[in-house]
């Protein structure tokens, strides 16, 4: 394939994916049509089967994007994080996640999932693969790794690292999706927060800074 003609297949594929976004968090999945996702793209129907197979593949798509959007510019989980940088490092990490499950798009994809779990299983397992499991996976080896260093004791990695994930996002995301007139705690706060808690408990001797 020519320069020129992936260029063009890669922008259509592009506009396809941000048409077919806004339809699913705008009328949720069950009632996006799309000969309605191709007139906004401005493809043919045929062009969003030849680049996704079906619907449910390309709502899958659509996670993946959204997925990689709010992953780019993430915080680095440095294992080899000198011990005075551990507690920045671990704000930034968790002001990061609590951002992102505020995120609109975030938040308005888990509704059209909750939507549709009944009759779509396999779509929220994918979605919880990818952002829940995969979290608690990578911040479960990360807390290893700071164990074998000493820069955390009496912790079991994947266990903190569920109850430091739902520390952070429990809250926000409950008030995110149904709503709820009790000001949110500004993000660094709620992160330093848990950070600290985290540090007071696990953090090998050291005393997290006031």
């Amino acid at each position: 394939m020519s320069n020129t003609r992936a260029s063009t297949s890669s922008s259509k594929r592009s506009a396809i994916l941000d048409a077919a976004r806004r339809s699913f968090l705008r009328v949720g999945f069950g009632s996006t049509n799309l000969d309605d996702v191709a007139a906004t793209a401005e493809v043919s129907k045929m062009t969003i089967y030849s680049h996704f197979g079906s619907k449910e593949a390309l709502f899958l798509a659509v996670i993946e994007d959204v997925i990689a959007a709010r992953s780019r510019g993430a915080p680095t989980l440095d294992a080899e994080v000198p011990e005075p940088d551990l507690e920045s490092m671990l704000c930034r990490v968790a002001e990061d996640l609590i951002r992102t499950v505020r995120h609109p798009d975030v938040v308005g994809l888990r509704r059209v999932l909750i939507a549709e779990q009944p009759r779509h299983p396999d779509l929220a397992a994918r979605w919880r693969s990818a952002t829940v499991v995969t979290t608690v996976r990578e911040l479960g080896a990360f807390f290893e790794a700071l164990g074998q260093r000493g820069l955390l004791v009496g912790v079991e990695p994947l266990a903190l690292a569920r109850q430091f994930l739902w520390m952070l996002i429990g809250d926000p995301l409950d008030a995110a999706l149904l709503g709820s007139a009790r000001p949110m705690a500004p993000t660094r706060t709620a992160a330093q927060q848990v950070v600290r808690l985290v540090l007071a408990a696990h953090g090998g001797g050291r005393t997290s800074s006031a």
